[in-house]
């Protein structure tokens, strides 16, 4: 026996673990990368922060140089002195050297920053800046050349270049706490807007799925012969289509089952009685020593077979229209050449019992829309209907016309106060020594119905005899 439900069953996840999983997991991607960017950005602008205050330094030594004859000269005031013994969470030095790199002042160890092909304009000064190395440990160095102007008043030669470079190196331990700072600060407030945005679309999962848990309870609750349709209430435009689909294949199951319970209904209380006769005639017949006894039983169980086959065919015949709606689809139906086939199907039997068939056409094509199998399986219950009803000799005659085809006959008619009821399931207008099980012109009603045409029935037609049933679509 095959495990492959039972697998799949074990497998399959809810709709409320998909949804979350569909939508948190690819928020926590997006959250993650903006953290990500914004991170980057806040590194990015601690450093420009971090950069400009080390030009600052570099611009107060500037300001602080001056070439007294040849040799130069810097005033380390208190403010710089400051800045420099003083600086809060990490530690400043100093080089100044001439344009070829000749040690002025300062720490004649600090690195210098590459020399570039083309030094880019920043904070209003020729400023590079660059990562290095001092004493073990990474700084971060600015290098800014500086027209150094002479002491006026004084007789001394001049320099002969006045440009110098100051670089200035600083620690990163500042720095590196400030990233530490802003990638915690990043770090928390995107886990808590992920945790806040989790929260708010598990509450919003759970709300948006209560119309189906609401549907999901009153299918459970719906009786086992209960189909009807199912309005859950605060229903989602987006579930409509859903609940829509599944009321209709309610509305369609439970439209067949009551054909089934129909036909079974119908098949045990009318077959009940033929069956029960065939089997009290036949006992009759085995008990019976005479022949011609024997014989006549023999006939009558015969008589009975054939009407009880005739009985179970037309119940057949009449679960499969009322099923034909969800079989078939209409088309386009000649019904001259149909009345001309099925007239043709008809003529030994007719021949065979003494009857006269014929067929009338009052033009060459008359098209309907409908389903060809069904309109077949009418007109032959009629000329089934009036062959069977009539007796021997009857004239038959199968007309059409625009938009109509009707079986009319010259036998003894239909009296009047049984028309209004013959189109009804198991209502017989025959004698009592006519056999028949009142469905042929049942399955006539229903096919019309089903096919969009009218029934009409007129009888007497001529001199107080016959019955004329039309088919007719009033759209044609």
């Amino acid at each position: 026996m095959s495990q492959t439900p039972l697998l799949w069953a074990g497998s399959a996840t809810s709709l409320r673990r998909r949804l979350l999983s569909w939508i948190l997991l690819p928020l926590a991607g997006l959250i993650g990368i903006n953290a990500w960017v914004g991170y980057g950005n806040a590194v990015q602008a601690a450093n420009e922060a971090y950069d400009r205050s080390l030009y600052l330094a570099a611009r107060s030594l500037a300001e602080e140089l001056e070439w007294q004859g040849a040799e130069l000269q810097l005033d380390v005031t208190k403010a710089v002195g400051y800045l420099f013994e003083n600086h809060t969470g990490s530690r400043l030095f100093y080089k100044i050297t001439t344009p070829e790199g000749q040690w002025l002042a300062g720490v004649a160890a600090l690195p210098d920053v590459p020399a570039r092909a083309q030094s880019a304009v920043k904070f209003f000064a020729l400023v590079q800046f660059d990562n290095g190395q001092y004493l073990g440990q990474p700084v971060r160095l600015a290098q800014l050349t500086h027209v150094v102007e002479a002491v006026s008043g004084v007789n001394a030669a001049g320099p002969r270049d006045p440009l110098v470079k100051i670089t200035v190196a600083e620690t990163m331990e500042a720095r590196q706490q400030l990233i530490e700072h802003i990638l915690w600060d990043t770090l928390g407030s995107q886990g808590l807007l992920l945790l806040a945005a989790a929260l708010l679309v598990v509450w919003g999962v759970q709300r948006g799925i209560r119309p189906l848990e609401a549907f999901r309870q009153q299918l459970a609750q719906k009786s086992d012969d209960d189909f009807s349709p199912i309005q859950p209430p605060d229903l989602p435009r987006e579930l409509r289509p859903l609940i829509d689909t599944l009321n209709s294949y309610l509305d369609r199951l439970g439209r067949l089952i009551e054909i089934r319970k129909r036909f079974l209904d119908n098949a045990a209380h009318q077959l009940r009685t033929p069956l029960t006769a065939l089997k009290t005639q036949l006992a009759l017949a085995h008990r019976n020593a005479e022949p011609e006894n024997a014989q006549a039983l023999m006939a009558a169980a015969r008589q009975t077979t054939d009407d009880a086959v005739r009985l179970t065919e037309q119940l057949l015949a009449m679960t499969r229209v009322e099923h034909a709606r969800e079989m078939h689809s209409p088309e386009r139906v000649d019904l001259v050449d149909l009345a001309r086939r099925v007239t043709q199907e008809h003529l030994l039997r007719a021949h065979q019992s003494g009857d006269d068939l014929g067929l009338e056409l009052q033009l060459a094509s008359s098209e309907v829309q409908c389903v060809e199998l069904l309109l077949h399986e009418a007109l032959s219950n009629l000329i089934d209907n009036a062959m069977h009803h009539s007796s021997v000799g009857t004239h038959i005659t199968v007309r059409v016309g625009s938009g109509w085809v009707e079986v009319v006959d010259d036998g003894p008619g239909i009296p009047p106060e049984h028309q209004a009821h013959v189109f009804e399931r198991f209502y017989r207008a025959a004698p009592s020594g006519v056999s028949g099980s009142g469905l042929g012109l049942a399955i006539v009603k229903e096919i019309a119905n089903q096919q969009g045409a009218e029934i009409s029935l007129v009888s007497p037609v001529a001199n107080g005899r016959g019955t004329a049933i039309r088919l007719y679509w009033p759209l044609a």
